[in-house]
């Protein structure tokens, strides 16, 4: 049983990441800050310039963190939850097996996704 919910959990979990953007979210936090990071370097840029958009720069970087907080809460939220119903859920997830099965079944499930999704 333990193996079966993993299984639907692997799929339902890069689902859920392919969705919600996951990706764009990681890579807009990564350009916001190299963004913010240049302007704070650039001494051809006033002080006042500096203080407007350093924190509207921040605000987006905070926003889409937390975006991406709530999505892996929503994850672990669901092992939780059916570990209180199916005990030693978490424990075997967790394990050594468990990890690398959950590895294998997500990236297997993602890259057959790839290719079937073109």
């Amino acid at each position: 049983m333990n193996h079966f919910l993993l299984f639907v959990l692997c799929f339902s979990s890069v689902e859920l990441l392919i969705r919600s953007n996951y990706i764009t979210l990681t890579s807009s936090i990564i350009k916001v800050s190299k963004k913010a990071i240049n302007i704070i370097l650039n001494k051809n840029i006033s002080d006042q310039w500096k203080e407007k958009i350093i924190p509207k720069y921040s605000l987006q970087i905070m926003k889409n963190s937390l975006q991406i907080l709530l999505i892996l809460f929503f994850i672990f939220f669901i092992f939780v939850l059916i570990d209180y119903f199916l005990s030693g859920f978490l424990a075997f997830t967790l394990s050594w097996n468990g990890i690398i099965e959950y590895l294998l079944i997500a990236l297997s499930y993602a890259y057959i996704r790839k290719l079937i999704i073109k």
